[in-house]
This record gives structure tokens, C-alpha cells and sequence, in this order.
């Protein structure tokens, strides 16, 4: 569907799902900072992949598979969401990859995709992420991105998050 310099974002196909359950269901050290800050049941998962996932090439909003354009593997997930937090409505974008491909300078690339994509695709004035306050190096991409910190949020289904924005 997309893609960046060293990234594609894929529809969920069968050959990902065996990574992807890795990812979401027995990775706690991935998932102790993302989503809902805990595993996944496989069940949960599977809800999570029929309520949030992309599943046809004409919708814009959910997740994507992320791959490396050398080798068809997942190593995370990646989208643009819609959302409300301080009560407006928005789109968040967000990431969760693997730790193999951590320190590779991807989340910046995964960002500045989004970034671009919300101005000059879909004409938005303004996007978000949210960001666990403990996750230190995703707190830096979003300084790398030029995006402010607007406050700290304590949300019901994701614990405390730290709000950021960039404005066009």
C-alpha cells in the first residue's frame, strides 16, 4: 500500500500472522509500553485485528504491517487512527516494532511517513501521537519529528500517555 526509503505498510496477510501473534501475545518487552501496556490473549487479538486493522486497499485509517522492502517479514505494525483526546476529535498515528529493528532510525522514518501523509494527502491541519511517558526513545522521535508535547494524559484503556501534536 505504502511505503518509505527502507519500509512498506502491507494489508495483514496470512504469512503474518505467525509474527504478529509473536508480537502482540508473548513479546512483553514490546508490549509493556504500547496499546493497552500488556499481551495480548490470541483472542484479543483477533478482536484487535477485526475492529482496527486495514483491510482493503481504499481505507485510510487502522493498522498496517510493516515490512522491510529487501524481505516480505513483519517486524511491526504501524497506522493512522482516528481519536479524541481533550475532547476534539483528531488522528493519532503510531507504531510498534519489533525489537530486532530498534536503534535503526525506523520510528523516525515510520513518523516522517505519516507526518507527510496527514499534510499533503489527506490535508490535515494537524495530527497527533501519544506516547508512553517511560518509553524514552519513541518521547525522542517525537522531538526528532518537531512535535510539541501538549500534556500528559491518564486514559482508561492505555494508562498514561503523553500527548504530542504537530500543527500546519
Amino acid at each position: 500500500m505504502y511505503k518509505t526509503e527502507r519500509l512498506r505498510f502491507n494489508l495483514l496477510k496470512e504469512d503474518y500472522l505467525k509474527d504478529l501473534t509473536h508480537l502482540f501475545c508473548e513479546n512483553h518487552l514490546v508490549m509493556q509500553s504500547t496499546l493497552k501496556g500488556s499481551v495480548y490473549s490470541k483472542d484479543a487479538l483477533q478482536q484487535l485485528i477485526k475492529e482496527a486493522f486495514i483491510s482493503t486497499a481504499e481505507e485510510q485509517f487502522g493498522f498496517l504491517c510493516i515490512t522491510t522492502l529487501k524481505a516480505d517479514k513483519l517486524i511491526g505494525i504501524t497506522g493512522l487512527l482516528k481519536c479524541q483526546y481533550l475532547n476534539k476529535d483528531n488522528y493519532e498515528f503510531g507504531f510498534i516494532l519489533h525489537p530486532d529493528y530498534w536503534g535503526k532510525g525506523l520510528a523516525t522514518e515510520i513518523g516522517k511517513f505519516w507526518l507527510d501523509f496527514a499534510k499533503n494527502t489527506l490535508n490535515l491541519s494537524e495530527i497527533i501521537a501519544t506516547v508512553n511517558p517511560s518509553n524514552k526513545a519513541s518521547n525522542a522521535v517525537m522531538e526528532k519529528l518537531n512535535m510539541t508535547y501538549v500534556t500528559e494524559l491518564d486514559t482508561q484503556t492505555r494508562g498514561k500517555r503523553f500527548l504530542y501534536v504537530k500543527t500546519w
